[in-house]
């Protein structure tokens, strides 16, 4: 018996230690900017119109949401302002203006929502449903225009609260060439171009410069070389100890050694994660991790007006019902007795 409780114990560290190498994903995937120049701004408003004018609207202002509960309206305004071309850097502006902007509004705990659209034009849909969320593309016309968003909504349930939230974002993605362009934390621009299951990482879009993926049919990593002025070192890394084996077999080392490791943790620190994490790589992975270029966004909560009943399990130490005669030393009696049967649970777990 002792065996096998020394075979599982052992077992589960070796799962324990393996589990890091295993893991799906970026170890640190990059974290975006927030929007450059964002105006955004989500008002609760009233569900009743009156005779007050806000906004060109015939709904009061709120200063502050309200508890709900099921069956309970929401509604609100979200309002988004499109910053003018020149006001964003360059990145920025060139992706909205070739359709990479988007416009969305989540939801939760709310039923029989819709929204209603409005740019510079006017209203653009109206009664739009929505169930969780709903996105909107912006592009180069909407550039210095306000968008604005009215969400109606009731409260599907009682014992949650309700949320609206509206993001502006503009997010990257592979193009028809299977080119991925990204701007990095440096500064500079890279380009991951896929080819199967093989991933080329370019600087400044030198394809003598940068690294080489190369995943397995499961997507996993199982190889990398680094590229420095058109050579190609073959990564090997063993036990954590990595080595850069060149084409005529030697190792690089001195100077070339520093380079070479040099640029292999700076294409790895723009991509989200160091060499010895790595694990995963395709073209969502490289999206989800890679594809968000700036966001920013504004939430209303509308807490939850449920309140739970006491229930207690003994009758015996409820409070008195009015009518009932019960005097105070009795009181303390029963308080006493919850006292010191809470001690003696707490000697018991202890012991």
């Amino acid at each position: 018996m002792k065996k096998i409780l020394t075979l599982a114990v052992a077992l589960v560290m070796v799962f324990a230690l393996a589990a890091p190498a295993l893991a799906a994903g970026w170890d640190n995937p990059v974290t975006p900017d927030e929007f450059e120049n964002l105006s955004l701004n989500l008002t609760a408003l009233s569900v009743e119109e009156s005779s007050s004018v806000w906004n060109g609207s015939t709904y009061n202002k709120l200063d502050k949401t309200y508890p709900v509960v099921a069956g309970m309206k929401v509604h609100a305004y979200a309002e988004i302002k499109i910053p003018a071309a020149g006001d964003l850097s360059e990145d920025v502006r060139t992706r909205i203006q070739a359709g990479q902007g988007e416009i969305t509004i989540s939801i939760s705990n709310l039923t029989g929502a819709t929204l209603n659209v409005r740019n510079k034009d006017g209203l653009v849909i109206k009664k739009d449903p929505i169930s969780s969320s709903k996105t909107y593309p912006i592009n180069g016309a909407d550039l210095g225009t306000t968008i604005t968003v009215e969400i109606w909504g009731s409260a599907e349930k009682s014992d949650k609260d309700a949320k609206i939230t509206a993001t502006l974002g503009v997010y990257n993605e592979f193009d028809d060439n299977n080119q991925f362009r990204f701007y990095a934390k440096d500064g500079k621009e890279y380009v991951i171009v896929a080819d199967g299951k093989t991933y080329t990482v370019a600087l400044n879009n030198n394809t003598d410069t940068g690294m080489v993926f190369q995943a397995n049919s499961d997507d996993q990593l199982e190889s990398a070389r680094v590229l420095l002025d058109g050579v190609a070192y073959t990564v090997i890394d063993s036990f954590g100890e990595v080595r850069f084996l060149k084409q005529d077999g030697t190792t690089a080392t001195g100077d070339e050694l520093t380079k070479v490791q040099n640029m292999m943790n700076q294409i790895c620190s723009a991509m989200g994660f160091e060499y010895a994490g790595r694990a995963y790589m395709n073209k969502t992975l490289i999206e989800k991790n890679l594809g968000t270029i700036v966001e920013g966004s504004a939430s209303l909560v509308y807490p939850s007006g449920y309140v739970q009943e006491i229930v207690t399990s003994d009758p015996g130490v409820n409070p008195p019902q009015t009518g009932d005669s019960a005097s105070i030393a009795g009181f303390v009696m029963i308080a006493v007795a919850l006292v010191a049967a809470a001690a003696v649970t707490v000697k018991k777990v202890r012991a």
